[in-house]
């Protein structure tokens, strides 16, 4: 319906990631939270990259924003959850 080109990146019970691609490169991770989120509600994450993840999370928070996790490097980048001065939540990706 989307166009998306889907991949598999893990399907085991504790795991289930995929990622969808526009144009060869992959912009959407599609993960089942069931085994994680306790009976909560099915919900979607957006992330915005950034060239510095770390430098970001500081603009947000001297702007009056919230730190929810902090930055971390994982396997797709370097990430963290903020939040703008209202509570709305979003998440920083690095873009390398």
């Amino acid at each position: 319906m989307f166009g998306w080109q889907t991949d598999t990146v893990s399907d085991t019970d504790e795991f289930r990631y995929s990622t969808a691609s526009f144009g060869g490169d992959p912009l959407v991770g599609i993960m089942d939270g069931s085994t994680i989120l306790e009976g909560g509600p099915s919900n979607w994450f957006f992330f915005l990259g950034s060239d510095d993840v770390d430098k970001t999370v500081a603009l947000v928070e001297e702007n009056g924003g919230s730190v929810v996790r902090d930055a971390e490097d994982t396997p797709y980048g370097r990430l963290a959850a903020v939040a703008d001065p209202t509570g709305a939540g979003f998440n920083l990706s690095s873009l390398d």
